[in-house]
């Protein structure tokens, strides 16, 4: 069966969007780069003539599988990150790829977005433990994406507070998800994981309605293998893409899943306290006070998204040998994560 329809792999479509001054480029279809789980990004070259433009852009497009593509639509995944390159990315200071065109047909589940072409920048690696210098760069980052917003009631955030009654609760999806989760995945699991999951099941309906003093705005995927960095003088030192779960909550969540899965759990035990104690500084910048023991607080709650993305993610996207290797180092170190700050205690506590 061909894939549905998409606009982004029109070249003649990426041509016009590109057209600049009556000046219309030839796009060249290169091939499609990266490791994308629930969408695609193929590489376009351009031949301006005379003309002045950029010599490559990069088209993201969603999955070629049905089921996939659907799903992506259903969750909202590819609306959010349309809607954050049309209505948030210039209110934020956080560096990402700039949009250069934004479509989206939820009738045809077709969206496009072309995207400024970050060549001189490597993609990271989840595999890869993160450097001290790498994670401090995502530090940088975070609250460079939350600070200018934080707490704000901006009119753009409304598209991110609104929610589908009929999507039924966090619990009743989850416990959807997570016995198909656990056959996928099986020996990759390690002996305190599956208790853990299992557990933070019966209690996620209180943990998404806990209170939270001050939501701001969320990535939600924050981690290496959606981070670009800098290879060449020219390109920034990170980057941050794929913006398909952004959100409003706790925004120190992104700190605790970022560090929830990008190291070695005892490394994180070791430098967790000081990485907090640089984002809140990083923040203070932009006037926000976060009192540590708030901070603490939240990010230990936080602690746990890493374990709901997992499930999730393992049965929602195209599933390979890597993405399989990937949610079980995830789900691990995450179910690692909510013991060392007994999050699962915490959660309890409330309900």
């Amino acid at each position: 069966m061909s894939e549905p329809t998409t606009r982004g792999l029109d070249p003649n479509w990426v041509a016009e969007q590109l057209t600049s001054g009556g000046t219309r480029p030839t796009a060249t279809f290169d091939g499609f780069i990266g490791t994308g789980q629930i969408g695609r990004n193929g590489r376009y070259r351009l031949d301006w003539g005379d003309a002045e433009g950029p010599s490559t852009v990069v088209v993201k497009l969603p999955a070629a599988d049905a089921g996939v593509r659907q799903i992506g639509f259903d969750q909202g995944l590819y609306p959010k990150e349309c809607t954050f390159y049309r209505a948030l990315v210039d209110l934020v200071d956080v560096r990402t790829p700039q949009p250069l065109a934004v479509e989206i047909d939820t009738d045809a589940l077709d969206f496009a977005l072309v995207l400024e072409d970050m060549a001189g920048s490597e993609a990271g690696d989840q595999f890869t433990e993160a450097t001290d210098a790498e994670l401090a760069l995502a530090i940088e980052q975070a609250a460079a994406l939350h600070g200018p917003l934080w707490g704000a009631d901006h009119p753009a955030l409304a598209h991110l507070a609104t929610s589908d009654p009929d999507r039924g609760s966090t619990r009743d999806l989850l416990s959807m998800f997570l016995p198909p989760c656990l056959d996928r995945l099986g020996g990759r699991l390690h002996d305190h994981t599956v208790p853990v999951l299992e557990r933070f099941v019966d209690l996620a309906d209180t943990w998404v309605d806990r209170p939270v003093e001050t939501a701001g705005l969320l990535h939600s995927d924050f981690r290496p293998d959606n981070f670009l960095f800098g290879r060449t003088p020219e390109a920034p030192p990170l980057a941050v893409v794929d913006w398909q779960t952004v959100t409003l909550g706790a925004s120190v969540t992104d700190v605790a899943y970022l560090l929830g899965a990008a190291i070695d759990p005892g490394r994180r035990r070791d430098i967790e306290h000081d990485l907090l104690a640089t984002y809140r500084n990083h923040l203070a910048a932009y006037d926000v006070d976060y009192p540590a023991d708030r901070c603490w607080d939240e990010y230990a709650m936080g602690s746990l998204h890493g374990v709901v993305v997992g499930i999730l993610a393992t049965i929602m996207a195209t599933e390979t040998e890597r993405g399989n290797d990937l949610f079980a180092l995830m789900l691990n170190r995450h179910a690692q994560h909510a013991l060392d700050v007994e999050a699962l205690e915490r959660v309890a506590a409330l309900g």
